[in-house]
């Protein structure tokens, strides 16, 4: 009986043991939001990539901004850190990869923890190795050219960083946009990194929240002085905005003219061997075109310009202010868009074939 209850209490002590362990390992989790992780170097001017780590938006998430090349390659969406050991392959800085001999391999090694970024869909972009001062971006979906197996840092001091200046220039991306349809003047805009700009009855500007289901918005002032308000969605779409003063007005979500069609094709990835981008033109129903690669929602302009079609002959005839006059043709199944045009940064020369997408 006695050799029994031993045994009962040494899995007791067993079990609170594991679970001491357990309890230990997810209060080191490390927590950055409102910090920025950082890596750069001098070519002449001062080339960077920062990923900054936003709190939780209620409705959306733990929300992350990643500017890379001087905030001229962008990915945004939400993150979250998981107390699973990863390896990495990183050079620990840019003069140690610029060192090394050709063929060198990239020094490795295991962190921690583990960060996975997701698009505001949900869907996972990419995963790297993580801890309380790094973040280890091996990344294939989440890198840029001149920042691949870099190890970002915890900048320590945002305010006085060498960085600074590109922490300003983040482009936080907007969530939703919102008019009075009596007034144009009169707007609502959301934006990913959790602040909003209010011009509905005076310029305001805080953070929001909204509930799970995002069906209620709460707009928080910076200044205690500024009114802030509450606004909800109702079920024909509208949205009903109400603030602190009593002012109620209904807004409407901001759209412009659709895509008509698209043509569809891929080029490469300028620094990136065997990463393709989609390459998409698409046209407007106001009769303009526009261009552009779409790599992992990262959009890159290419060209714009107008289009007509010709119904004596079942085409489209492209107006490109850079590529020039171009006129659809057929692979024997489908219109193709053959673009070519030379010198476009950062993609160099470019031609390639796009297919006509058929809904």
């Amino acid at each position: 009986m006695l050799k029994k209850i031993a045994a009962l209490l040494i899995c007791a002590m067993l079990c609170l043991s594991m679970t001491a362990v357990s309890l230990g390992e997810e209060a080191q989790i490390p927590d950055p939001a409102g910090s920025y992780y950082s890596y750069g170097y001098d070519v002449g001017f001062f080339m960077d990539y920062f990923i900054h780590f936003y709190d939780e938006v209620p409705g959306l998430g733990r929300v992350f901004y990643a500017g890379y090349c001087i905030n001229q390659i962008t990915f945004s969406g939400t993150y979250e850190i998981l107390a699973e050991e990863r390896e990495y392959a990183c050079w620990p800085d840019r003069a140690t990869l610029e060192a090394a001999s050709e063929g060198a391999e990239i020094p490795t090694g295991t962190a921690p923890y583990t960060v996975v970024f997701y698009d505001f869909d949900g869907n996972e972009i990419d995963r790297c190795a993580m801890d309380a001062e790094h973040v280890y971006n091996d990344m294939a979906n989440l890198s840029a050219v001149g920042g691949e197996n870099a190890v970002l840092t915890l900048d320590t001091d945002p305010e006085n960083s060498r960085f600074a200046a590109d922490y300003e220039g983040e482009q936080a991306v907007s969530l939703l946009s919102l008019v009075d349809p009596e007034d144009d003047t009169a707007t609502l805009e959301l934006k990913v990194n959790g602040k909003y700009d209010d011009l509905v009855v005076l310029f305001v500007e805080g953070t929001y929240s909204m509930n799970e289901d995002q069906t209620e918005i709460v707009l928080t002032p910076d200044s205690e002085d500024d009114p802030g308000a509450t606004v909800t969605v109702n079920e024909d779409g509208t949205y009903t905005y109400v603030s602190t003063d009593g002012d109620e007005v209904t807004l409407v979500a901001v759209t412009g003219p659709e895509v008509a069609y698209t043509f569809k094709g891929t080029i490469p990835v300028p620094g990136m061997e065997g990463t393709n981008a989609d390459l998409i033109c698409d046209l407007i129903s106001d009769g303009t075109m526009a261009i552009y690669a779409d790599f992992m929602g990262n959009v890159m302009a290419i060209d714009e310009g107008e289009y007509e079609i010709d119904m004596s002959t079942y085409s489209f005839n492209f107006h490109f202010e850079k590529a020039g006059d171009i006129t659809s043709g057929s692979d024997g199944t489908t219109m193709t868009l053959d673009y070519v045009c030379e010198g476009v940064e950062p993609f160099g020369d470019i031609e390639q074939t796009l297919l006509f997408v058929q809904e």
